[in-house]
C-alpha cells in the first residue's frame, strides 16, 4: 500500500463523526494497513465510531481491519474539573485535600480497554491504571477502578479499595452514575457509596461518583500524606 493510499485513508477517517484525529502506521512490509490509531472527540460512543470506521474502510477502500489493529484513543484533561467545586475549594480549606480530576486517558483496542485517570491534590498528582472489556459497562468499571488506584497512590498505600458496583440509573429526566466501593484500612473495612449526575459523558460521571464515595473518608488521610 502506497503512501498516497495511506493519506487518502487518513483523510477519509478524519471525516467520520466522532474522530478528531487519525493516523495509520504501515505494517513492517509496507503492504497492509498496519496499526490504525484514532483520536476521539470527547464524549463519543467508541462502539459507534468503531463500527463507522470499519464500514468506511470496507465500502470505500475494500479493506477488512482486524479489531486488534485499531486503537481508539480518548484523552481529556483539566476540563473534567467542575468549576463550582474549584470555587468551593477556595472557600473551604478542608476541600483542598480532596482529589481533583486532572486527566482521563482511554485506549480501546479489540476486545480490551485501558483507562488511566490522573488526580491531583495541591502540587501532588497520582495516576491510576485499569483494564476491562471494550463494552460500555466495561469502560465505566475500568475508569472507576483507575480512579481508585490513583487515590490509593495519593494515600501512600494506607487504604485499599475494591469496586463493588457501577450503575447508571435514571433520576427524573436525567441520569446519574451510582458507585459502591469497599474501603479497607487499619480501621477495618467499610462500604461506601457515591453518585454523580451525567452531564455529557458517563465515564466522567463515573470518576466523579467514585470520588464522591471516597472524599469524606479519605481527605484527612490525604492531608497527612501531603
Amino acid at each position: 500500500m502506497s503512501i498516497a493510499d495511506h493519506r487518502d485513508i487518513v483523510a477519509a477517517l478524519r471525516e467520520v463523526p466522532g474522530v478528531a484525529e487519525a493516523d495509520v502506521e504501515p505494517d513492517g512490509e509496507g503492504e497492509g494497513l498496519g496499526l490504525l490509531r484514532l483520536g476521539l472527540a470527547p464524549g463519543v460512543d467508541e462502539v459507534e465510531v468503531a463500527s463507522a470506521v470499519g464500514r468506511l474502510l470496507r465500502e470505500r477502500f475494500g479493506l477488512g481491519v482486524d479489531a486488534e489493529r485499531v486503537q481508539l484513543v480518548e484523552d481529556m484533561q483539566t476540563s473534567l474539573d467542575d468549576p463550582d467545586i474549584e470555587e468551593d475549594e477556595e472557600d473551604d480549606a478542608g476541600d483542598r485535600f480532596r482529589p481533583a480530576i486532572r486527566r482521563m486517558h482511554i485506549i480501546s483496542s479489540g476486545l480490551q480497554v485501558a483507562a488511566e485517570v490522573t488526580l491531583a491534590v495541591g502540587d501532588r498528582s497520582a495516576l491510576g491504571h485499569a483494564e476491562g472489556t471494550a463494552t460500555q459497562s466495561g469502560v465505566q468499571r475500568a475508569v472507576a477502578t483507575a480512579t481508585l488506584r490513583a487515590v490509593e497512590d495519593l494515600l501512600d498505600g494506607r487504604a485499599r479499595f475494591e469496586l463493588d458496583l457501577v450503575e447508571v440509573a435514571p433520576t427524573g429526566r436525567e441520569r446519574a452514575v451510582l458507585v459502591a466501593v469497599t474501603m479497607l484500612s487499619s480501621s477495618g473495612s467499610e462500604k461506601l457509596t457515591g453518585a454523580a449526575n451525567v452531564r455529557e459523558d458517563v465515564r466522567q460521571a463515573a470518576i466523579r461518583a467514585t470520588l464522591d464515595a471516597l472524599n469524606r473518608r479519605v481527605e484527612h488521610m490525604v492531608m497527612s500524606a501531603s
